[in-house]
């Protein structure tokens, strides 16, 4: 139902106002009000001005006074540089990003009024008015399907080519209906790259070669024709034509200068060359984003045993913070019924959750080195594998437990204590009624299955049943009263979450911002928890000794050993 029906008073003071600004303004005549499709108010006005005559209307939106009313041209004129095209509205000074619903419809025909005049001054005053109209990058492309993207500092490197010498590129190539993308890869050849990209090359793409050519020659054409390029490449471009390996052409060519590059793909059809023009945007800069301290989490390796949903996420996490070197565990196929909680999608149904996630961290950090091993650990598996896990477990600088599984535990727990690595273990209660989170830190922290015990014993000590003890793979449970209690993604994500937050404290910070180095995290009103984020801290004391074990075996020990593995030799 459109406001003025059911806001008469509003609609009211409304025309009051106008016909007050008409009585009193001189330039404004013609007041008119009617009623256009779906009921929508709508008043007629002229302004005058320099002796010209504006004929406008201003249209009231259904959902007036929340969002302003729109001013146009009655007549289809194009009447000024700010205006959203001949019949488009004009863009005044109260617009939907800095509206109130106190600001009325006179005010709107003020605002008109002072552009109109702005724009048409008296004498040889400048007639421009300063635009508020902020633009962006989304809005300037989104009738552009077919991108080029241009890292900022490679617009650097492309201003400071050579003067029209064809320099080689590489890019990628993607289409994903209803956008076809490309992206500046690198720029000069193999042996002496004058600039290469730092972002990853998505999954799904190709690589193309081609050139870019620094040039002052008119290249503008090309972007409203990009088929003339064919016939223009062998007479204005001879350079250019000379290194192009092929005829016809596959690939990239990139022309212009400064900051303003034509993008064209070069495609043989029928082996007949092909062109398109892609539109290039140039991507802002992305430095400043992550804590400097961050930078110290490229040579670090971090194990995830578990890639279900917690893993997974903890691994999304740990990537976009820049670590690149992952060994991950987990024997698990991804199925349909994973996708309400994994960060993993239907691009992974059916493989190795450790492939996709592999994949999944590719395409977050650009040369990522990802070791799989599709090992259940603490499940039937042969001693010799076991093993081999967890020699390589031992290569990593941090141990994270996300299996929910006591028997995967205690040799992840085995791994940290021998070989003095941090680990981190994290898990969700039955129902998602909240989680609990864990570092344990060599010679800070008790070592961890002596971790594990205080916690239990912390948590067997408020007198409740402990919700953990009824964890099932499903995360599901019944409440006191008999509904479902199932954890979703959201509940999944904040011990996630939290738990990568311990995993970054302990890579980046000397002195750790968490006093506590156990967290009961609630995320509902059951258990402990008194509501959704109450979090307990839970004091861990130092117990247990880290490192290899320190009990000499005596002569007498030793003897008996040996007569038992030989017993031959002993004879």
């Amino acid at each position: 139902m459109s406001w003025w029906l059911t806001n008469a008073s509003r609609a009211k003071s409304e025309q009051v106002a106008l016909a007050q600004l008409a009585e009193g303004s001189g330039w404004l005549s013609g007041v008119s009000w009617r009623i256009g499709d779906d009921l929508h108010l709508i008043v007629d006005f002229d302004i005058q001005h320099n002796g010209e005559t504006f004929s406008l209307f201003m249209a009231y939106p259904s959902t007036f006074p929340d969002t302003p009313p729109m001013v146009r041209s009655r007549d289809g004129k194009r009447l000024s540089w700010h205006q959203y095209g001949a019949e488009g509205e004009l863009c005044l000074e109260h617009r939907p990003d800095n509206w109130d619903p106190s600001i009325t419809g006179a005010m709107m025909v003020e605002s008109a009024y002072r552009l109109l005049s702005g724009e048409r001054p008296t004498g040889d005053e400048d007639g421009v008015v300063r635009s508020a109209h902020q633009t962006s990058i989304g809005r300037e492309v989104r009738g552009e399907l077919v991108r080029f993207v241009i890292a900022g500092d490679a617009i650097e490197s492309l201003a400071g080519l050579p003067m029209d010498v064809p320099v080689p590129i590489t890019a990628w190539d993607r289409l994903e209906k209803p956008t076809w993308i490309a992206s500046l890869v690198s720029v000069g050849d193999e042996g002496s790259m004058i600039w290469s990209q730092s972002a990853p090359q998505p999954s799904g793409s190709s690589m193309a070669k081609g050139f870019a050519l620094r040039t002052t020659r008119d290249v503008e054409r090309f972007r409203t024709d990009p088929r003339s390029f064919v016939e223009a490449l062998p007479a204005e471009f001879p350079e250019l034509a000379e290194r192009l390996p092929e005829n016809p052409f596959n690939g990239f060519v990139l022309l212009g200068g400064a900051d303003r590059w034509t993008a064209l793909n070069l495609f043989a059809h029928d082996d007949k060359q092909t062109v398109f023009h892609y539109k290039t945007i140039v991507e802002p800069e992305a430095s400043g984003r992550l804590s400097a301290d961050y930078g110290a989490l490229v040579g670090k390796r971090i194990a995830i045993i578990g890639c279900g949903s917690v893993g997974s996420k903890i691994a999304a996490t740990l990537a976009r913070s820049g670590v690149r070197k992952f060994t991950l565990v987990d024997d698990d196929i991804f199925f349909q019924a994973n996708l309400v909680r994994n960060d993993l999608d239907a691009r992974a149904i059916g493989r190795h959750k450790v492939d996709a996630l592999t994949v999944r961290i590719k395409d977050i950090v650009a040369n990522a080195e990802v070791d799989c091993r599709r090992v259940a650990l603490g499940q039937q598996e042969s001693a010799g594998t076991t093993e081999s896990v967890m020699e390589e477990l031992a290569q990593a600088d941090l141990l994270i437990d996300a299996t929910a599984d006591p028997r995967a535990f205690n040799l992840v727990a085995a791994v940290a204590r021998r070989h003095r690595k941090p680990m981190v273990w994290c898990e969700v209660f039955a129902g998602g009624i909240g989680g609990v989170v864990a570092r344990m830190r060599p010679d800070l922290d008790p070592i961890p299955t002596l971790a594990r015990s205080q916690i239990r014993a912390w948590c067997d000590g408020h007198g409740v049943p402990w919700a953990a003890g009824t964890n099932d793979a499903d995360y599901g449970v019944q409440s006191s009263d008999g509904s479902p209690l199932v954890a979703d993604d959201a509940d999944v994500s904040v011990i996630a979450g939290h738990a990568s937050r311990l995993a970054l404290d302990i890579l980046t910070r000397e002195q750790s911002i968490f006093p506590s180095s156990a967290y009961a995290i609630g995320l509902a009103a059951e258990w402990i928890f008194q509501a959704p984020f109450d979090t307990w801290p839970i004091d861990l004391r130092p117990e247990g000794e880290w490192g290899e074990s320190q009990e000499a075996a005596s002569v007498e020990d030793l003897k008996d050993l040996l007569t038992t593995l030989f017993p031959e030799a002993a004879a």
